[in-house]
Formats: structure tokens, sequence, C-alpha cells
């Protein structure tokens, strides 16, 4: 299947959503809306402090691509909403936790989140297409689909660039909890946007079970890197200061 540019999507599909289709979407995609809308600019600044200390300058602006293509993300869904009279959220409890976790730490952290958020996300948008009519939305859920997928395997080489100098130890505990962030953050999805899965005929254990198999995948990808990493550093050791 050919890849969806922007200019692709089918804007002139005019079909407004029947009272049931607006019921189970409206308070779900307005949090999606927002919380694909971040400015990035704390991670871009963690971004350019790495690739400053370790020589990168790829680095921040593939970093950079991954933020815009985020916020056309959000471009989409607000356009969408706009169409269908549906007013967007400039604040929610879930964007603000997942905001102010971004901000706690470092660079790793601050890349751990939206995987977290992507993971979900992919399920998300599955059930999105399929929980109404609309011929646009379901075009624009098969964009960011194919999108999170490529951004997943961006974040997966850039987490295991950042661990691979980290005792074996630390790396398996890091995956653990990153793991059971990920089960709460399950929780939260289903709770807040269990009206979209169920249109789509998800129950929780589905998303439980595909959400957590594709970390699997995830987590693996990201070992792989790490061993990959290492291996170019044996072979190509870093000069001492």
């Amino acid at each position: 299947m050919n890849s969806l540019s922007a200019r692709d999507l089918p804007w002139h599909d005019a079909r407004t959503l029947t009272p049931e289709e607006r019921a189970a979407i409206t308070r779900s995609i307005q949090q999606f809306q927002l919380g694909e809308g971040s400015n990035g600019r704390r991670l871009l600044e963690r971004g350019q402090e790495y690739a400053k200390a370790v020589d990168d300058p790829l680095f921040t602006a593939a970093l950079a691509r991954f933020v815009e293509e985020e916020q056309r993300h959000s471009w989409y869904l607000a356009r969408f909403m706009e169409v269908q009279g549906i007013p967007v959220l400039r604040k929610h409890w879930v964007d603000t936790v997942f905001r102010g976790l971004r901000g706690l730490a470092g660079l790793e952290l601050s890349l751990t989140v939206p995987v977290t958020a992507e993971l979900t996300a992919v399920h998300y948008y599955r059930a999105l297409r399929s929980a109404t009519n609309s011929v646009i939305l379901r075009a624009i859920s098969t964009k960011i689909l194919e999108d999170e997928g490529a951004h997943l395997k961006f974040q997966a080489s850039m987490l295991a660039r950042l661990a691979s100098k980290r005792p074996l130890a630390l790396q398996r505990l890091m995956s653990v909890l990153h793991r059971l962030f990920l089960l709460g953050t399950i929780v939260i999805v289903w709770v807040e946007h269990q009206n979209v899965f169920k249109a789509a005929r998800y129950d929780f254990g589905r998303l439980k079970s595909e959400t957590l198999r594709g970390f699997h995948d995830f987590d693996s990808a990201r070992r792989e890197g790490i061993a990959r990493s290492n291996a170019k550093g044996r072979r190509n050791p870093l000069p001492s200061p």
C-alpha cells in the first residue's frame, strides 16, 4: 500500500457524524488531539545537548522531524474536529501528567514517555478507524498509523543508543519499569477511551494483549540496537577525553 501524504487525504469528505458516532468519539478524539500537539521544546533541548556531547548533528534533525510529525497529527485531528463542530481542548489531566513526566528527567525518560503513549496509540487509531463510517477519519487514522510505525522504530534506535553504555542489569531493570509504566497507561487509555474501543469491538483483554505484544517487539528492537551499538563501539572506540 502506498503511503498517504497530507494532500492525499480526502478532505472533501463532508459526511457528518451520526449522533451515535459523535457520542462515541468526541471526548476521546479531543484528548488525543491535545496530546499529539506538544511542541517538544524540552525534548529538543535535551536532544541538542546529547548531540553536542556525542558530536552528532543529525540526531537533533531526526528528533525535530519526529516532533513535527506528531504536531501534524494534531493538526489533522483538529481540522476534522472543526468540520464536525467538535471543540478542541486546552487542558486535560492525562496530558498534564504525561507532559510533567517528560519534564522530570533527561533525554531517555523524555523519549520513553512518548514511546509508551504510542504503543497504546497504535491500537487506539486502529479502533478509531473502525469506530465510524467517516471516510476522512479513516484516512487520517491510517496515515497516523503509518507514521507511528516509523516513529517506534526511530525511538527504539534512539533509546538503544542512550542505553548502550549502561550495565546489563540496569538495562533489564529499565525494561521492567517501562513495562509496568505501560501497564498503567493501558488501564488509563481503556478508562478514558473505552467508547471508541467498544465501537470497534475491542475489549480490555485484547487491548492489553496486543499492546504488550507491541512492547515485546519494541523492546526486542531496542536490545538488538544496543548490541549493534556496543559492537560498533568495540570496533571504533571513542578517543580518550
